[in-house]
């Protein structure tokens, strides 16, 4: 897992299951609206699921409940860990290809669609959780590009509250990359 701070604003990097399929219609507004929707409520929760314990809000909290609070979260990520795995054996997730995801688009290397396409994208960027983010987007990616097997997509109707949760989560995982190298910079 990388991310970098490149011309757009910082990218995360990271093996994560991607999909795509060709549309050949523009999406309409109500729609992109409800994907809108659907990928906020996703992300708060990969946010939310992400976060795990904070201890520092939980000053006030005797050292017993926050003990037990402790206990409980323990076990209720393992409670998802294991109902995730069971739920992800049973359904068909795409492989796990090298990704790079920004605010505004997202590449990867491999076979992907031609230049100028309009696509579906289905992105499972949440290790563990079988519910993709998904958005519509279009290929930016020049022939040359293409031929190389490198695919850029920017996204389309991707908006409003969800690509704030995007970016939260893309400096979320910048922010622990940046504590990780610290951590291990004197190895």
């Amino acid at each position: 897992m990388s991310s970098k701070n490149a011309g757009n604003g910082l990218v995360y990097s990271d093996n994560i299951a991607l999909s795509w399929k060709p549309v050949d219609y523009e999406p309409e507004q109500t729609h992109l609206a409800m994907v809108n929707a659907s990928n906020e409520s996703f992300l708060r929760a990969v946010s939310a699921v992400g976060d795990g314990l904070n201890t520092k809000d939980d000053t006030d909290a005797p050292p017993g409940i926050q003990q037990d609070i402790a206990r409980l979260d323990l076990k209720l990520n393992l409670v998802l860990d294991l109902v995730s795995a069971l739920v992800y054996h049973e359904l068909d997730i795409p492989p796990v290809s090298a990704v790079q995801v920004s605010a505004e688009q997202v590449s990867w290397k491999g076979e992907g669609p031609p230049a100028g396409a309009r696509i579906f994208l289905e992105l499972y960027i949440q290790r563990g959780l079988p519910k993709p983010l998904c958005c519509y987007g279009e290929v930016i990616s020049s022939p040359e590009e293409l031929a190389a097997g490198s695919n850029t997509v920017r996204f389309v109707g991707l908006a409003g509250a969800a690509r704030v949760w995007l970016e939260k989560l893309i400096f979320r995982h910048h922010r622990r990359e940046v504590a990780y190298r610290r951590a291990h910079s004197g190895d």
